[in-house]
C-alpha cells in the first residue's frame, strides 16, 4: 500500500502545470521584445516602410500610388504623398537584400538619434525628433524635385539621420563589414561603398546634404552665433507628452544655463520647454569633434 495521502498526485501534477506557466525573461519573444523596445516614432516609421515593401511586392498597392509627385500634390490635393514618400525604402524579390539592409539601417539610426536627439526645446525627445524629420524632409523634396527629380526618400531619410547622429557621436566606434571606424565617417565610407558597388549613391548624397543642412542650423550656427533658429512649438511638446505619458499633465522644465547637457548645444534640462532657450549661452565650440560643447559658464 502507498503511505502517500490520497490527492498527493494531483496536486503534484497541478504544481507542475503552475510552474509551466511561469514565464521567466529568457522566455520573452525575443522579436517582440525587440520591437517594443523601439522609441515610438522609430516603430511607426519602420512598420510602414516594411507593409509598404510587401504591400509593393504582393501588388497591394502599387508604388505610383504612395510616391512623390508635386503635381499630384498640388493638382489632385494627394496630401499622404509628401509622408508616404519617406515611408518606402524599396520591395523585396530581386532587390530585397537592398531592402533588408536599408530596413536595418533605418530603425538602428533612428532609434539611436530618437533616444537622444538634439534638444531643440523639447528636451531632446520625440517631438524635437518630429520637427527635425520635417525640416529634413522639406529640404530633401525641395532638392530632390528641383535637382534628382526622385520619387522616394525614405532612404535620403534614413541617411540624413545617420548622418546627424554621427555628427553629434564623432568620436564613437561603428561598424561595417566586420571593420571598425568613428562615426564621423561612417556616412561617407557607407555612400562610397554605395557608389562602388552600383548603388543609389545620389539617395546618399541628397542624405548627407539634407543632414548637414539641419546640423549647421541646430548645432554649429547656435554655438558660434549664440542664436538659436530651430524652436520646437509648444504645441507638439505638450502633445507628445500627452501622447507618449497616457494624457498626464505637461510641466515645464526650468532652464539651464550650461550649453552642455548631454542633448546638443540647447540649454535645457529634459525632457521638456522652455522660452529663449540660449539666453545664456556658454561654452566654446569644438571645430573637430563635431559640435559639442566644450564648456560652460
Amino acid at each position: 500500500h502507498s503511505c502517500a495521502p490520497p490527492n498527493a498526485k494531483h496536486r503534484k501534477s497541478s504544481c507542475k502545470m503552475r510552474q509551466a506557466n511561469i514565464h521567466t525573461p529568457s522566455d520573452t519573444n525575443p522579436v517582440k521584445a525587440w520591437f517594443d523596445a523601439l522609441p515610438p516614432l522609430t516603430r511607426v516609421w519602420f512598420t510602414a516602410s516594411l507593409l509598404n515593401a510587401c504591400f509593393v511586392y504582393f501588388g497591394t498597392i502599387s508604388g505610383q500610388s504612395i510616391m512623390w509627385s508635386w503635381e499630384l500634390v498640388f493638382t489632385k490635393f494627394h496630401i499622404w504623398r509628401p509622408v508616404t514618400c519617406f515611408w518606402f525604402v524599396g520591395t523585396f524579390g530581386r532587390e530585397g537584400f537592398n531592402t533588408l539592409i536599408s530596413l536595418y539601417m533605418l530603425q538602428q539610426y533612428s532609434g539611436n538619434y530618437e533616444r537622444n536627439a538634439i534638444n531643440t526645446g523639447g528636451g531632446g525627445t520625440l517631438p524635437d525628433y518630429i520637427v527635425m524629420l520635417a525640416i529634413v524632409g522639406f529640404i530633401q523634396l525641395l532638392l530632390g524635385t528641383v535637382w534628382l527629380g526622385g520619387y522616394f526618400y525614405g532612404t535620403s531619410m534614413y541617411f540624413a539621420v545617420m548622418y546627424v547622429w554621427c555628427k553629434s557621436n564623432p568620436t564613437t566606434d561603428v561598424s561595417i563589414w566586420g571593420f571598425r571606424l568613428k562615426a564621423n565617417i561612417f556616412p561617407f565610407v557607407l555612400m562610397a561603398l554605395h557608389m562602388a558597388t552600383g548603388g543609389d549613391w545620389m539617395g546618399d548624397a541628397l542624405g548627407i546634404g539634407s543632414g548637414h543642412c539641419y546640423f549647421f542650423l541646430v548645432d554649429v550656427y547656435p554655438a558660434t552665433q549664440g542664436k538659436d533658429l530651430v524652436h520646437t512649438p509648444n504645441f507638439l511638446i505638450t502633445w507628445c507628452h500627452r501622447l507618449t505619458n497616457r494624457g498626464a499633465a505637461y510641466v515645464p522644465p526650468t532652464a539651464t544655463n550650461a550649453r552642455n547637457n548631454n542633448f546638443g548645444a540647447r540649454g535645457m534640462a529634459a525632457p521638456g520647454r522652455v522660452n529663449a532657450p540660449n539666453a545664456n549661452p556658454g561654452g566654446g565650440y569644438n571645430w573637430g569633434g563635431g559640435g559639442r560643447a566644450l564648456g560652460g559658464n
